[in-house]
């Protein structure tokens, strides 16, 4: 089952006056209803495009990036504590090859035979034997007994589901009573003041996936349109660079849309939600849990920590900065957030207690 324009969104976009990118595309090209397990994950090797630390690069606490990384992962692997935990849609295998070690036993449940795949084979490939990933097809329930697990972690991954409502009221299920959710998400409200509307281009094995992205913020839905293009990607930034424009959405006029249609193999659009922090505090205690907060994260910490603090004063091997910032993220994890007064690159995250 795939997500369709509701009666909402069929209103609002039917105010579209007909001149923009997203217009030409509906206007020129046969959309497949379709997701994004099978327009994208199913589609690529790496989610992340290669660049997970531990996973894919050697850890370097140089980075700021990896240094963040790792702020993420103590935030998981801390707020659900030890015991058998879920992790809903790893991915590439995140968090559940890094926390794996931490916890104790990590079943991974992804949408995406692709994703379940490479998850796997990273498993072996660092010789992680705690961990194990099984496919979950969208929307159908979860392969276990109620109250099986200590814990679920999820990252930005249940609003990709065709019900994320559903999908909670699942994860309720299958926690203990006291059991922990910690979830992240992509909060709209980062896009607002011009970044409603912008591409992206996806590197898909040859191809170039370019998805068009219709964010409505105070609705809390995305409208996605992929167009799977013949074309690797810096051929197409040269059709852009030919009409004299850049690789944004400003930049779809309607003389790149016309060379890019010429390459177009596929055409695929699809619609998630993505609920506000106030949002999913409410649908989160609508599923069935006994309590909901948002809180600040590991990862800010973590980022903040390796701007404020000199190079040389900061620890250079993976374990001692596990020891550097385990203590502040335990700390963190306490702190309550303001959930719709969030700034940056999403909203806090929050934990939830069945």
């Amino acid at each position: 089952m795939h997500p369709k324009l509701t009666a909402k969104e069929k209103v609002v976009m039917s105010r579209l006056t007909g001149s923009g990118p997203i217009d030409w595309i509906r206007a020129n090209t046969v959309l497949i209803e379709s997701d994004s397990v099978s327009a994208l994950y199913e589609r690529t090797e790496s989610q992340s495009g290669g660049s997970l630390p531990v996973i894919y690069e050697p850890f370097n606490a140089r980075s700021r990036g990896h240094f963040t990384d790792r702020g993420q992962i103590l935030d998981f692997a801390t707020a659900v504590g030890g015991g058998r935990i879920l992790d809903f849609g790893p991915g590439d295998g995140w968090p559940s090859l890094m926390m794996a070690p931490m916890v104790g036993e990590v079943v991974g449940v992804d949408a995406s035979p692709r994703r379940v795949e490479v998850c796997t084979r990273n498993a072996r490939r660092l010789g992680l034997d705690e961990v194990q990933f099984l496919l979950v097809p969208p929307g159908q329930h979860l392969p276990f007994e109620d109250n099986s697990f200590d814990g679920v972690t999820a990252a930005s991954s249940i609003e990709q589901t065709p019900d994320p409502r559903a999908a909670l009221a699942e994860l309720c299920r299958v926690l203990r009573p006291g059991g922990v959710l910690r979830m992240s998400y992509e909060a709209l409200g980062q896009y607002r003041h011009g970044r409603e509307r912008a591409i992206w281009l996806a590197d898909l094995e040859g191809v170039t996936t370019m998805v068009v992205f219709d964010r409505r913020v105070d609705e809390e839905w995305v409208r996605h349109y992929a167009l799977t293009l013949s074309l690797e990607r810096p051929d197409v930034a040269r059709v852009f660079e030919r009409a004299g424009a850049e690789p944004t959405y400003a930049g779809l006029t309607p003389r790149v849309l016309s060379a890019l249609h010429t390459h177009v193999l596929e055409a695929a659009t699809w619609t998630t939600q993505h609920p506000s922090c106030s949002t999913w505090l409410r649908w989160i205690k609508e599923a069935g849990f006994a309590s909901a907060k948002a809180t600040h994260d590991g990862g800010r910490l973590a980022r903040r920590l390796f701007d404020q603090v000199p190079p040389a004063r900061r620890p250079r091997k993976i374990e001692d900065v596990d020891d550097w910032l385990r203590p502040v993220v335990e700390v963190v994890l306490q702190m309550e957030a303001p959930p719709d007064a969030w700034s940056g690159d999403g909203g806090p995250w929050i934990t939830a207690i069945k």
